[in-house]
């Protein structure tokens, strides 16, 4: 926040909240935050005058409503949904590999809550991520990690192929636009795990089989999450690219 906005605030006789003011100063570009917080406090120090609560209930609602526009534009920019793009898949990527090396080293469920290994057999792995003891103990399981053999699986292989083929095969017949491949694209990657709950969940396994039917899922997704993410952000890039030929 900057230092001339500080020295204002504390010789008021109120203060906006501190919070707000941080999460504005935040949010808010650097070419933005001092005109606009100037104008807030300087409101705000006016309406403090007659009423304080009421002046602090006023500047929660400018904040949240400066705030909501401020993110509508960014979602709305290209660079910023392509590091959107970048960042979430490598995240969920990061935390499938953790769920697979989990299913794949984990031999004791005692610390996890009751009835999780009843719902560990209906394929609902990724319920782990809500229990603490997965968290406590995944450095554990990392640590047993010594090849990436576990991690082949040729049914996933075959799924992932045919997913990228066949974005790849409806771009070249339809243009996709970058948000009508993130739809296909993201809708194909979480598909085998969703079918891998109904599947189970639809038949009666017995545990040792349930496994391999989780697995499915979980390494296509593995598989398949960052292709798709490379290519979106490949139709992303030539988006703007266009808009920019289209400027000149």
């Amino acid at each position: 926040m900057p230092a001339d906005i500080k020295i204002t605030v504390k010789h008021e006789l109120f203060s906006p909240p501190s919070f707000a003011l941080m999460l504005l100063a935040w949010i808010l570009s650097p070419y933005l935050v001092d005109a606009i917080l100037g104008d807030l406090i300087e409101e705000f120090n006016h309406r403090s005058k007659a009423d304080s609560q009421a002046a602090k209930r006023w500047f929660w609602q400018q904040t949240i409503h400066t705030t909501l526009i401020y993110l509508k534009k960014s979602f709305n920019s290209p660079s910023f949904i392509r590091k959107l793009n970048i960042v979430l898949p490598l995240a969920l990527f990061i935390l499938a590999f953790a769920l697979i090396a989990w299913l794949s080293y984990a031999d004791n469920l005692s610390d996890y809550a009751p009835g999780f290994w009843q719902t560990l057999l209906t394929g609902q792995a990724h319920m782990a991520f809500f229990d603490g003891a997965f968290w406590a103990n995944l450095g554990d399981y990392i640590a047993q990690v010594d090849s990436v053999w576990f991690l082949l699986d040729s049914a996933s292989l075959i799924l992932a192929l045919f997913t990228i083929l066949l974005l790849i095969h409806l771009d070249k017949r339809s243009s996709f636009t970058p948000l009508k491949m993130a739809c296909w694209g993201y809708s194909l990657v979480v598909l085998p795990y969703l079918w891998s709950l109904i599947h189970i969940n639809s038949n009666h396994f017995i545990a040792t089989e349930i496994g391999p039917i989780i697995a499915i899922g979980l390494i296509t997704f593995l598989y398949t999450i960052l292709p798709v993410s490379y290519l979106v952000h490949r139709k992303l890039k030539q988006q703007i690219q266009g808009t920019s030929r289209d400027k000149k």
